[in-house]
């Protein structure tokens, strides 16, 4: 049953916070802070009725923090993107065989891909010139130091992989397992554009692109990745897309490190 629009509102912006108090503000106190409210916000959650439309989404939420927290620990994080695909397959474990979770619900699935070619094109097209736009503005080259010193015969298919993977894993965390989340309570709008908020703010300190430039491109990324997944109802083609866009950002940086621009 829809939630009051009043409760909707609550919601989306209790949750806008949480990336904000954990990716935007680069104060380890706040985080552990956050991470302490968040645990009780969810214990309270699953008894207090009235708070129960957040349980879910918390739940996922606290689980994605701690794995990631334990893998930093382990060390297991200097071996990007292998700790992201670590937490991505434990994640939808998780959903698919404890929270009983459908496939389709997840949207795990090809999806319904006719008549979405043009607006796909356009999308891709689209995020390769922006990433392109903001590259060439940068005087420095900091995500080099991520790419191996090796032949280039081995570098392309590395650059590949890594596309491929990265996609998966922020495909998967952002238009899959929040995107149901969300939608649950939100509905299509305000998932879309919740999703597109956590996925943004998670690039303004290192990624690519990041700043607050960063986080406008890649909240109009978001966005229309958001689109596609319930247009098709699937994550085949924006994962597609995020694949293609990941692979012109390492051909830039690779591209930057030649002198070539």
């Amino acid at each position: 049953m829809m939630q009051p629009m009043g409760r909707k509102i609550i919601y989306f912006f209790v949750l806008l916070i949480i990336p904000i108090l954990l990716w935007i503000i680069a104060a380890p106190k706040v985080h552990y802070i956050t991470f302490f409210l968040l645990f009780i916000f969810f214990l309270i959650s699953r008894h207090w009725n009235a708070l129960k439309i957040f349980n879910e989404a918390l739940e996922i939420i606290l689980l994605f923090i701690v794995l990631h927290y334990l893998l930093s620990e382990l060390g297991v994080d200097k071996f990007f993107p292998a700790n992201n695909a670590i937490v991505i397959i434990l994640l939808f474990v998780f959903l698919l065989t404890l929270k009983k979770s459908g496939r389709q619900k997840l949207f795990l699935i090809r999806g319904d891909t006719d008549g979405v070619s043009t607006i796909s094109l356009f999308f891709a097209v689209l995020a390769i010139a922006s990433l392109a736009v903001w590259f060439l503005f940068q005087e420095q080259n900091p995500h080099a130091k991520f790419i191996p010193n090796i032949p280039l015969v081995f570098l392309i298919p590395l650059g590949i992989g890594f596309s491929i993977l990265n996609a998966i894993y922020e495909e998967g965390i952002f238009r899959s397992i929040l995107l149901s989340h969300f939608a649950d309570q939100l509905g299509f709008a305000g998932a879309v554009v919740l999703q597109a908020a956590w996925f943004s703010f998670l690039h303004f300190q290192s990624g690519f692109p990041s700043g607050i430039i960063g986080i406008a491109l890649t909240f109009v990324f978001g966005v229309m990745m958001g689109y596609l997944v319930f247009r098709t109802r699937g994550l085949l083609i924006p994962v597609l897309i995020h694949a293609v866009a990941d692979f012109s950002i390492f051909i830039l940086i690779l591209l930057r490190m030649k002198e070539l621009i």
